[in-house]
């Protein structure tokens, strides 16, 4: 700070400890500036729909960490067992957003695919929602994933009745991105005509539910879980929509 006018000899060890001082606090602001940096948050609720056995829950622990070994990932693909209960998985990643560095939450949410009652022992999908369902992550799900098997024509017919489920519990509201998944890739390839056509049928009934989305936040993306395709492109999608349009917050260190 500049000063406007000139001290005598006996105040100059006042003027010296005030300039001490002063240049202490700069320091010490400089240090808490760094310290307490602003850190920025999205979190976002991940629903992956499909009838069983369309991979959902192998999918889903590829996602949480697609560069494993081949090792790991020989252990997930034989030894993931089908989903009898609600699976519940996370995981965080720090990617920019415009400038801001920020810290994305992931939180899956598993549900078995079946839902008639195949034995007692087995628990439903509709059973196991009706416990669930009021979760507060589960009121607007960020990413929803419509999962198929494309070696078995009859899970792709099932999306429009997940879908419908998705609606009626109003998971979907204009900030969702929904993806078609097209999975098992390496057992037969999707017809991508009929995907175009799958996609904009998903379009078409969102749209008539008054749900204000655009075309682009509806996606497709093929996979296996087998040979990793698009496993990488999936996880980064979904993390990118999320910390553009998840929960945001902030906060310092």
């Amino acid at each position: 700070m500049n000063q406007d006018r000139e001290f005598d000899t006996e105040s100059d060890s006042r003027l010296n400890s005030n300039e001490y001082n002063q240049n202490n606090d700069k320091e010490s602001t400089k240090e808490i500036e760094q310290f307490c940096q602003t850190k920025y948050y999205a979190t976002g609720s991940i629903l992956p729909l499909g009838d069983g056995l369309t991979g959902k829950s192998v999918l889903t622990r590829l996602l949480l960490n697609p560069d494993i070994s081949s090792t790991e990932h020989a252990y997930i693909l034989y030894n993931t067992k089908k989903s009898l209960n609600i699976e519940l998985e996370f995981s965080s990643e720090k990617i920019f957003v415009g400038k801001d560095l920020v810290t994305t939450s992931l939180q899956f949410y598993v549900f078995p695919g079946q839902r008639q009652k195949e034995s007692p022992n087995i628990t439903t999908f509709d059973e196991i929602l009706s416990i669930f369902h009021y979760f507060p992550a589960m009121q607007k799900i960020s990413v929803l994933l419509l999962v198929y098997d494309t070696s078995r024509s009859n899970t792709l017919k099932s999306l429009e009745m997940w879908l419908k489920v998705a609606l009626a519990r109003e998971w979907i509201f204009e900030k969702t991105l929904i993806i078609l998944i097209s999975n098992k890739t390496d057992l037969q390839l999707p017809d991508n005509n009929y995907v175009w056509q799958l996609l904009d049928g998903i379009y078409g009934m969102i749209k008539e539910k008054g749900i204000a989305i655009d075309e682009f936040q509806i996606r497709a993306i093929p996979t296996s879980c087998f040979t990793m395709e698009g496993v990488q492109l999936l996880k980064e999608t979904i993390t990118d929509w999320v910390g553009r349009n998840g929960l945001r917050s902030k906060g310092t260190r």
